[in-house]
């Protein structure tokens, strides 16, 4: 065997590491290797590269632009109507820098994005920029406008007639970017910084995705084209990555009945070298038989008012509506229950039914995500156009019902819209936050539907899951938030609380934490959690330094002590049912019957004491 010294093992680490580091080239591009006049992405393929494709995936077709001669070099030129997408390998770790030139004839305009989703019309937009136009539809000699995190454009100069040289800088790891120009004859300048895991309007934070570029001469035949050339596209870091680390790894917990306590998990992603991130929920596993029947929905009854919309499209498109239900909203009617069906009011307007002949609906359940999003489909039925309800609810029922067990759950529906059709349907009453979501061309983000992003309040989404089984308990154990983003080097903190009111001595509750993350080595985490309820009760001495009056009460009571900063309801069944901040609670809008309110000092103390609303 041979012997290597451990200063020459030492040096070669280091040197493998430095190696590892330098920038590596994925894509370099000057259209020099291709024939004047043919198709950019058929010529592409030809050389044997496989990054160019069109927004269709359809190359040679018209929206494939053509490889052109300009001041004695070979480029792309792009017409109105060409859809020129380069495809970047869905990264979602490391530092990337993609160059290119860009050149506007006289009186032209021209426009780039990048997508964190590649899709088609289903893509999702990380940044649009347009050159000599104020925005999509208007035309600003002079001017480029950016959107990118924000739906406020940012501006700055351009130029016609001449090669303007840009720079996108994409760090997923430090969940930045920055959009860098540099004008003929000038120094490069720094026009925009923004969050990469937004989207392009800042509306959705959709994931730290670098999926593909599209070049696309947008407005119209007359005012539309322009020149690319140089393009580049280069891994500045080495290999990236999560790395977390969970403490505790299981909790065990003891807490006096009709108390309540705390337990803290940490997540560090100090040997990390890129951003971590996780989701969480209590699963609290499903019930055995039952017959229980309950609703998941929001908002009130449709048939009272429904409010009809519809995109201005001149062809039909995938529209997909849904709403998210936290465990949290489920926790104490219908966890360890079973979705038996889904509904859609599919009504039919006085102008027009709003699905395309012949196309059906399709119902989804989709499981918690990442970023706020829907995870994986685990529950899909294909309603037939015959037999949809065009007066009423539209049913799916499932071959296998899906177990609620403490997920955030989303209800979602598909349909085809038609030209001039209404088929997104709301209650016509207020927006609650998750009762309603929207995405089209099957794929991409979901965005809110409700009136941050819609014309106006329409309320909330007219779909609903039918469920049945055995409840189990499921209000003794919540999490502090449900999901996370920590830096590389970084910790987050996670907090369970736990509450044995309403439970009696002895008692064992049984659930597991479960993380979903992005570190490649443990996409998911599962931390056993245990709470035995003992003996003793509320703290006497603690409980006398909190006075609540009139107790037996018919409405008001005043919560008396030192610090005061928050109230926590419990029904008898230890259902948390609202917090308040104030001293001066009206009881009688929780109904009558015995409460626990668990009153919150500076110091986070807390104290329990029994309430009668008679």
């Amino acid at each position: 065997m041979r012997k290597v010294s451990l200063l020459s093992l030492l040096l070669v680490l280091i040197c493998g590491s430095l190696m590892a580091q330098e920038p590596q080239v994925l894509i370099a591009d000057g259209f020099e290797e291709y024939t004047v006049g043919n198709k950019i992405a058929l010529e592409g393929q030809a050389a044997g590269h496989t990054w160019w494709t069109t927004w269709s995936n359809t190359p040679g077709s018209s929206e494939d632009g053509v490889v052109a001669e300009f001041d004695g070099s070979k480029c792309g030129y792009l017409t109105y109507g060409v859809d020129q997408v380069l495809l970047l390998g869905d990264e979602e770790n490391g530092v990337y820098d993609l160059e290119f030139d860009i050149l506007v004839p006289q009186g032209k305009n021209g426009y780039f994005n990048i997508l964190h989703d590649f899709n088609g019309s289903g893509s999702t937009w990380a940044l649009e920029s347009y050159l000599h136009m104020s925005g999509s539809g208007s035309s600003a000699p002079g001017t480029g406008a950016i959107y990118a995190g924000s739906q406020t454009a940012i501006t700055f100069t351009v130029v016609y007639d001449a090669w303007m040289h840009f720079r996108l800088h994409v760090d997923t790891d430090g969940d930045v970017a920055e959009y860098y120009y540099t004008a003929p004859g000038a120094n490069e300048t720094m026009i925009a910084t923004w969050q990469w895991s937004l989207n392009a309007q800042g509306t959705a934070t959709v994931g730290r995705k670098l999926a593909a570029m599209d070049f696309y001469p947008p407005q119209n035949t007359a005012n539309s084209m322009y020149y690319l050339d140089n393009f580049s596209y280069t891994k500045v870091s080495g290999d990236t990555y999560a790395v977390l680390d969970f403490d505790p790894e299981e909790i065990d917990s003891y807490v006096e009945v009709d108390d309540v306590a705390s337990v803290d998990i940490t997540i560090s992603n100090e040997e990390g070298t890129s951003v971590g991130e996780w989701t969480a929920w209590v699963d609290f596993g499903a019930g055995a038989g039952g017959t229980s029947t309950s609703t998941l929905y929001y908002g009130v009854d449709p048939a009272e008012g429904a409010s009809l919309v519809g995109y201005n499209w001149d062809e039909p498109k995938l529209v997909e509506v849904a709403a998210m239900f936290p465990g949290s909203t489920y926790a104490g009617s219908a966890m360890g229950t079973n979705i038996v069906s889904v509904e859609y009011f599919a009504v039919e307007s006085t102008s027009g039914f709003g699905y395309e002949a012949n196309t059906p609906l399709t119902f989804r359940v989709y499981k918690q995500g990442m970023y706020g999003q829907p995870g994986e489909v685990i529950a899909e039925k294909v309603i037939p156009y015959a037999q949809i309800n065009h007066t009423d609810w539209t049913t799916a029922t499932f071959d296998t019902p899906i177990a609620l067990t403490g997920y955030n759950v989303w209800i979602a529906c598909e349909y085809t819209q038609a030209v001039g059709g209404y088929g997104m349907v709301f209650d016509g009453g207020s927006y609650l936050p998750n009762s309603g979501f929207v995405r089209v061309g099957g794929g991409g983000a979901f965005e809110s539907a409700g009136p941050d992003n819609m014309s106006q309040d329409y309320g909330c989404m007219a779909i609903r899951a039918n469920v049945q089984g055995a409840p189990v308990s499921a209000t003794w154990a919540t999490l502090s938030k449900s999901d996370g983003s920590i830096p590389k080097g970084g910790t987050d903190e996670l907090t369970v609380n736990l509450n044995a009111i309403g439970l009696s001595v002895s008692d064992v509750k049984e659930a597991d934490i479960i993380f979903v993350t992005n570190d490649p080595e443990q996409p998911e985490v599962i931390i056993p959690l245990t709470l035995t309820v003992t003996g003793e009760g509320i703290n006497e001495a603690a409980a006398n330094a909190i006075n609540v009056y009139p107790n037996p009460t018919t409405g008001m009571v005043t919560v008396e002590g030192e610090n005061i900063t928050a109230v926590a309801i419990y029904s008898a069944a230890g259902q948390l049912i609202s917090v308040v901040n104030t001293t001066t609670i009206d009881m009688s809008t929780f109904g009558t019957g015995v409460y626990f309110l668990n009153v919150i000092d500076n110091a986070n103390n807390t104290t329990v004491q029994r309430v009668v609303v008679k």
